[in-house]
């Protein structure tokens, strides 16, 4: 008899649906599920070695085992060119520059990296590698916002948006500030210290971002990402779960400005960092939300006074967006950073896309479907726990590693989660054939399928 190891340390939530998704789908076919329930460390857990399928925490993973096995298991060994944000950028540029894509088909904003531990390095960085965002910084006077992200830090811990040379350095010698023990003021509970992460990027402020009314109609509305569940499989097949969720910022939207450029709780639609610097009043009426039940919302784009229902145009419009920027990302870095994500025929994993959804060009009052874009945000791994377990790789011992935070999804929209688990064992642990491209079967549309792997 065929058996599956489910193990999630410390986080009931996703251990829960990924239990019972395995029980649903495998145990009719006379597979043995071993729930290995813990609230322990993983690295007290006993992990077997003799199953036939992991669906497990990374830091898990028996891998030196498992190369070259047919034994399934829940994660890709090394897959760094994805979760973090500078390998990503770095790939995704490389990738457009070498087949000429113009920059309308990128899947990010335009994107700059930079590699910093002290605040006068900036001066020198500007001049010789990052000229070109000096040179927008001095001409936008002012006009022209950008946003600073760490390369490895989650929970929007280091983010910050700036509109000059002076405010990207104030930001550096605050992140320094950061390091002196007697830093305690409010803000710095968003901070981060630089020269411990190194690693940043910078990105064009998308200035026409899609606002919509989530709950009250009458309330003002609100910035979100979407958060897409992508299962890839083997070398490889992405399919994108269609039941997106839409993860609102806590507060209305204002556009940046140089009065209050810390004040991110506008901009920010990460739901920790809302929980952290919003009274629970101001998110009464629900931060996540399923993409399709937004139907008949107001919508907005910054600048039209007129609000705009949601209809189920521009949800499938949306969505199949998403599913050809998630196609394309996964396609680039898989063709182009092959030692930094590793394909094995044998791995299966279930990653959080985050994208913006926005509006590009001059859409009218309206808002065509068609004039709706998504942009990549991010890619975030499965990883309960920080490094030190039983598997510890160098992907396990990043300073904090990306995960997509199930449980945000609540108990309301723990039917999302359990489907995406039930489809998870059923592409990844029983190797369901791939569907063309664009198609959707059982709630999963196929973003891309190609062999990969190099024999």
């Amino acid at each position: 008899m065929p058996s599956i190891w489910v193990c999630y340390p410390g986080a009931p939530y996703t251990h829960r649906a990924a239990v019972q998704a395995a029980r649903r789908v495998l145990e009719p076919l006379q597979w043995s599920v071993i729930d290995a329930d813990s609230k322990e460390r993983s690295d007290s857990v006993d992990v077997p070695t003799h199953v036939d399928a992991y669906l497990a925490d990374y830091d898990l993973l028996p891998f030196d085992i498992l190369l070259g096995s047919s034994q399934r298991c829940s994660s890709y060994v090394i897959r760094k060119a994805l979760i973090r944000k500078h390998h990503l950028a770095k790939i995704l540029h490389a990738y457009s520059v070498k087949h000429s894509l113009p920059c309308n088909k990128s899947p990010c904003p335009r994107t700059w990296t930079l590699d910093i531990q002290f605040a006068d390095e900036l001066d020198e960085l500007l001049a010789d590698d990052l000229y070109d965002l000096r040179d927008l910084l001095e001409e936008g006077d002012g006009k022209a916002w950008f946003i600073l992200k760490p390369g490895m830090a989650d929970q929007a811990n280091g983010i910050r948006l700036f509109s000059s040379v002076q405010q990207l350095r104030d930001i550096f010698e605050e992140f320094e500030d950061k390091d002196d023990e007697n830093s305690s003021n409010e803000e710095s509970t968003n901070a981060v210290v630089a020269s411990q992460l190194r690693h940043f990027v910078i990105q064009e402020y998308v200035s026409t971002p899609l606002l919509v009314a989530p709950g009250n109609p009458e309330a003002p509305p609100r910035k979100f990402h979407l958060r897409v569940y992508v299962i890839c499989v083997g070398g490889l097949q992405v399919y994108m779960h269609d039941d997106m969720l839409a993860l609102f910022a806590s507060t209305a939207y204002q556009p940046p400005n140089v009065t209050a450029p810390r004040d991110l709780r506008a901009h920010l639609s990460n739901t920790c960092f809302g929980a952290r610097h919003t009274a629970p009043t101001d998110m009464k009426d629900g931060n996540v939300f399923r993409w399709q039940d937004l139907i008949g919302r107001p919508a907005y784009v910054p600048g039209r006074s007129e609000p705009v229902e949601l209809t189920s145009a521009h949800i499938d419009a949306v969505r199949k967006c998403a599913a050809v920027c998630i196609g394309r990302t996964m396609e680039a870095v898989a063709r182009e950073a092959s030692i930094h994500w590793q394909l094995w025929p044998n791995a299966f994993e279930v990653f959080g896309v985050d994208l913006l959804v926005g509006c590009e060009g001059n859409a009218d009052g309206n808002l065509d479907p068609a004039s709706l874009r998504t942009w990549l945000l991010e890619v975030n791994a499965v990883c309960i726990h920080k490094g030190g377990g039983r598997g510890t790789t160098p992907e396990s011992v990043c300073y904090l590693c990306q995960q997509p935070d199930f449980a945000q999804s609540g108990d309301e929209l723990s039917g999302v989660v359990d489907h995406v688990f039930e489809r998870v064992v059923q592409v990844g642990v029983l190797g369901e054939s791939p569907w063309p491209e664009g198609e959707s079967h059982n709630q999963c549309t196929c973003c891309f399928a190609a062999p990969l792997i190099k024999s």
